[in-house]
């Protein structure tokens, strides 16, 4: 289990926002958590599988379209494909907010498509025919050069700011960055994601980052609303997510691994979290969910 990295995107040289076609057997990653301050929208035309986003893991049939808000913690594509790999296809765009923000305090017209990015915080599928309808615009997007492009991003988030086909992923944003805490967030964020194991204390962190226990809690407070157990739980019922939908092993054993000592306490964080139990979280994903 790989841990999660920041991922830095450059837009091409002439573009505004980033922008990629990716297809089998040239894929970018697998495994791979990340997570990035921009908007992203990922398009897989065709196939099945499972979506690591945040804490939770999703089905989708027949391809998949969402909308992700900026500092969520999620996998690659291609890591939940289901379907014979060799006919894996996504899309990828990724824009920064202040772009659009820009664009919704002149023009009036983007209100709507401001409305969605703002319920994108916690990630957006799109359902039924509007997922290849609005796919197909993506699609077309790939082959343009920078002006007519960017004109078609607009139509994308405006066709997906339309559709009453929608569902909410509830994901929860990792870690969220501010500009003036990011070096020190990101450290505290790397060293969770390498000793969630361990029994890992505010005082412990506090010394790396050479601060005071008590100042370091109030920095983290202010940067990111939640305090480190609050994070380091978040973190630690992510990885019992994923070792629930990658393996068999007892549920103890997933407790253990993930970083509880206690399984009682596994359970009651577990379900606070995502809603369900462990066990049914398991047999929700054992099942063919249409999203």
């Amino acid at each position: 289990m790989r841990k999660a990295s920041r991922e830095i995107i450059s837009p091409t040289s002439g573009a505004s926002f980033y922008m990629a076609h990716f297809k089998a057997p040239v894929l970018c990653h697998g495994d791979y958590w990340h997570f990035h301050p921009e908007f992203e929208i990922v398009y897989v035309p065709h196939g099945r599988g499972k979506r690591f986003i945040g804490h939770k893991a999703s089905r989708y049939t027949g391809g998949d379209l969402v909308l992700l808000g900026p500092n969520i913690l999620h996998n690659t594509f291609n890591f939940g494909f289901e379907s014979p790999a060799a006919g894996y296809e996504e899309y990828v765009i990724q824009f920064k907010r202040e772009q659009i923000e820009t664009m919704t305090e002149r023009f009036p017209e983007f209100a709507g498509i401001a409305k969605l990015l703002d319920g994108a915080g916690t990630g957006i599928a799109i359902t039924g025919k509007a997922k290849h309808r609005i796919g197909a615009l993506i699609k077309k997007m790939h082959h343009l050069p920078p002006f007519p492009r960017l004109m078609q991003l607009f139509s994308v988030l405006r066709e997906m700011s339309l559709t009453p086909d929608t569902q909410d992923l509830k994901a929860r944003e990792s870690l969220p960055l501010s500009a003036v805490h990011s070096g020190r967030i990101q450290q505290v964020y790397q060293i969770i994601q390498t000793r969630y194991q361990d029994d890992v204390s505010t005082r412990q962190i506090a010394g790396d980052l050479a601060m005071t226990e008590s100042s370091f809690c109030r920095f983290f407070k202010q940067a990111t609303g939640k305090t480190l157990k609050q994070s380091l739980t978040e973190v630690r019922i992510q990885k019992a997510c994923l070792l629930l939908t990658g393996s068999d092993l007892p549920i103890a054993t997933v407790a253990s691994h993930a970083g509880f000592n206690n399984v009682s306490l596994f359970n009651r964080a577990f379900k606070t979290l995502t809603k369900s139990t462990p066990q049914q979280y398991r047999r929700s994903l054992q099942v063919n969910l249409v999203v």
